[in-house]
């Protein structure tokens, strides 16, 4: 299937793992396509009729699919967190040990430069599967204000990294598309990871990424909804941006963010309680939250 219509593109990764993208063909709509096709692009179809329909819903929209194509950044860094972070603000879902799926939409906020230069001030929103509890830990995100990136729209990426190895960001592509709607997803079975993106407000999807050999860097013990300040920077200054449709999934078992057991990672200047808040989360709903920002460093 994939061999008539589409074109199938591997990539060596650092830290022992392969990145494979299928660019389906011209005219390929995950909405309209049999559910065997739309996997056979990298896409998580249910068979299921009723999950069927909801999953196509979320396509609506869908236009064109933009090819991922891989670009590292700097080497990256794990390390513990608790409930004050220096570099870690948003909610950790917690209560389980085999999270394998986690998913929100989250708007493109506007960024300003008043924080310093684009190599000096950054804000990286993501989700991702560990982190808390381990050094492991896999993430999806976007970021903006980064040396790579303008202050407007954001370049995407997906990180994994264990004690033994602080691999670097692997950036897939670039939106210039200052407050639309991202729809992200990442799932984990068996060492391989699926890493998704999708445009709702414009209709674009990138090529969903699947990497290979990541059992060393998974820890499921948590699901996360995070802005990080990388360490080392400003936290670059932004419109209020929101998590929706925020949920994971353990074992089988699908669950809106809030309906789990969370904690609040709070980001302060020194990272623990007496420091200054850097931005505030507020809950909206079941699914929901949204970040304001506070200050510079």
């Amino acid at each position: 299937m994939r061999a008539a219509a589409g074109k199938e593109l591997t990539y060596r990764l650092p830290g022992g793992a392969t990145m494979t993208t299928i660019v389906p063909p011209q005219g390929f709509r995950p909405q309209t396509a049999a559910p065997a096709a739309a996997r056979a692009y990298g896409f998580d179809a249910p068979n299921n009729a009723k999950a069927l329909a909801a999953w196509r819903a979320k396509y609506n929209g869908y236009r064109e699919t933009i090819p991922s194509v891989p670009c590292l950044g700097p080497s990256g860094k794990s390390a513990l967190r608790f409930a004050y972070s220096s570099n870690w603000g948003g909610y950790v879902a917690t209560g389980h040990s085999n999270y394998n799926e986690v998913y929100d939409d989250q708007n493109i906020p506007t960024y300003s430069a008043s924080c310093g230069s684009n190599s000096t001030a950054v804000a990286a929103p993501w989700i991702g599967v560990g982190g808390l509890h381990t050094g492991k830990l896999i993430q999806q995100g976007f970021v903006s204000g980064s040396s790579t990136t303008a202050t407007q729209g954001a370049s995407l990426w997906y990180e994994y990294l264990n004690p033994a190895h602080g691999n670097p960001p692997v950036y897939i592509g670039h939106t210039t598309k200052t407050g639309h709607v991202i729809s992200q997803y990442m799932t984990y079975s068996s060492g391989k990871v699926g890493f998704h993106w999708y445009d709702r407000t414009a209709g674009s999807g990138w090529t969903p990424v699947t990497v290979s050999g990541l059992s060393s860097y998974y820890d499921g013990t948590t699901a996360d909804y995070i802005t990080e300040r990388p360490l080392g920077f400003k936290l670059r200054k932004f419109s209020r941006q929101t998590l929706s449709a925020a949920g994971a999934r353990y074992g089988s078992t699908f669950k809106n963010l809030f309906a789990l057991p969370t904690t609040e990672e709070k980001l302060t200047t020194n990272g623990a309680a007496s420091g200054a808040a850097m931005f505030t989360d507020t809950r909206s709903s079941a699914t929901a939250f949204y970040q304001t920002w506070k200050r510079c460093s």
